[in-house]
């Protein structure tokens, strides 16, 4: 019989945390969160999912087989695997741990001979054996590998992907040494379908790294042709579209605003800070930054030539941004371009609103919006400015607008629009 109270606890109840602890309850586990927010833990369990990933049923029936989110770290002493899945941002461009160094004390306040604690946040390589254990430490004179036992397995969530969910993604694990693998990769084949053991946390640290630093890099070649693209007169859409088509040696990419979300604005800024900590600077994925970050200003500026060739200048001119989540079908607006392209169209005098189905209010950096009415005509407007479109987005409403359009997402369904 197991000396603990339930078999996991997961620390951080978002958009990683929080479809592990359902997904790992629907697997027959008995699971509790823990998370700071007693805002958040409240609206949980009362059945209110904060996240589009996890419907309010999915929720419900967690909670009804035992599930509870807590603000209590005293829980954790009552859990034999804690997985940390807390946020890693950046502040000043710098990684930010303090939310895994606070979980981590949390840990070591509450630790017990014979737990598994599992990081799962995006990070550098080094952050488990060179921050995570160190903390715990500070807290607990237990042994890592020994009286508990750690490993690091990056998350691999994608936020409105119907098709490739927590379960039936492969989970890249690690451990600090083979008794830890061992019981972490117990752990994961208990909930996931594939696990793939690798041979310390800092290769599985540098995995997630390296995905996401991949998507980034061949974004901002994307964004670089369809700049020097729109200078000689060549529809880059239609480039990509044929270049598809080659059934070897390529994949697609596509133009579009800028990067958002958590991942790839935030993942390679990681590698950056260690590399240059070792005198090795990634130029490569330094350059890449520099053409995604610089695209929101590029949009502002083919907005504002837009407007000039239609014989209205910038000042005044009223603009509709139609989406403002950093990809389609969510609300989530990490990271997201619209923030900059608002923020930078309002500096140029413009009278900016923006429609977005799943966010009905919108802070930038410098401004807070909210949405307009679904209602609301579109012919009021001097031009609208596609940065997002989701599955319900009334296409047709905007066609049938005449309102001219600069589309960012290259969609078909659009029509006399001027592209990226």
């Amino acid at each position: 019989m197991s000396a603990f109270k339930y078999n996991l606890g997961v620390v951080g109840l978002g958009y990683v945390g929080l479809p592990l602890a359902v997904d790992a309850v629907s697997s027959g586990l008995s699971v509790v969160g823990y998370d700071v927010s007693e805002e958040k833990n409240t609206l949980i369990n009362n059945g209110q999912s904060p996240i589009e990933d996890i419907s309010n049923d999915d929720l419900k029936s967690a909670l009804d087989n035992g599930f509870i989110a807590s603000s209590d770290e005293t829980i954790l002493a009552d859990v034999e695997y804690i997985v940390i899945s807390v946020p890693t941002p950046l502040t000043d461009y710098q990684p930010d741990l303090t939310y895994v160094k606070s979980a981590a004390s949390s840990v070591g306040r509450n630790l017990r001979d014979g737990q598994v604690v599992i990081l799962e946040s995006t990070t550098y390589p080094g952050t488990t054996e060179e921050v995570l254990i160190p903390e715990i430490a500070k807290h607990s004179d237990k042994k890592p590998g020994e009286e508990f036992y750690v490993g690091y397995s990056p998350e691999r969530i994608d936020p409105g992907n119907k098709t490739w969910k927590f379960k039936n993604t492969p989970k890249i694990i690690s451990g600090i040494n083979d008794a830890s693998l061992d019981k972490i990769e117990s752990f994961y084949k208990s909930i996931i379908d594939e696990v793939v053991p690798v041979s310390s946390p800092k290769e599985a640290e540098m995995v997630k790294l390296l995905e996401n630093t991949y998507r980034h890099v061949n974004i901002a070649l994307i964004n670089e042709l369809a700049i020097l693209c729109d200078m000689l007169d060549v529809d880059i859409w239609e480039v990509v579209e044929a270049a598809g088509t080659k059934p070897f040696g390529f994949e697609s990419f596509h133009p579009g605003a800028g990067v958002g979300g958590h991942c790839i604005p935030v993942d390679p800024q990681y590698l950056s800070f260690k590399t240059r900590q070792i005198g090795q600077p990634v130029r490569f994925v330094e350059l890449a930054q520099e053409i995604n970050n610089s695209m929101p200003l590029y949009v502002c500026d083919r907005v504002t030539q837009f407007l000039n060739n239609l014989g209205k200048p910038i000042k005044d001119s009223k603009i509709l941004v139609y989406g403002v989540a950093y990809k389609p079908d969510i609300g989530d607006t990490r990271e997201s371009p619209a923030s900059d392209i608002i923020d930078t169209l309002l500096d140029k005098g413009a009278d900016v609103h923006y429609f977005d189905s799943y966010v009905p209010d919108f802070s930038t950096e410098r401004n807070k919006l909210v949405s307009i009415s679904e209602d609301e005509s579109l012919k009021n407007y001097d031009m609208i400015l596609i940065h997002t479109l989701h599955t319900d987005s009334d296409t047709n409403k905007i066609n049938e607008s005449g309102v001219p359009v600069f589309d960012t997402t290259g969609s078909q369904d659009l029509k006399n629009t001027t592209k990226i």
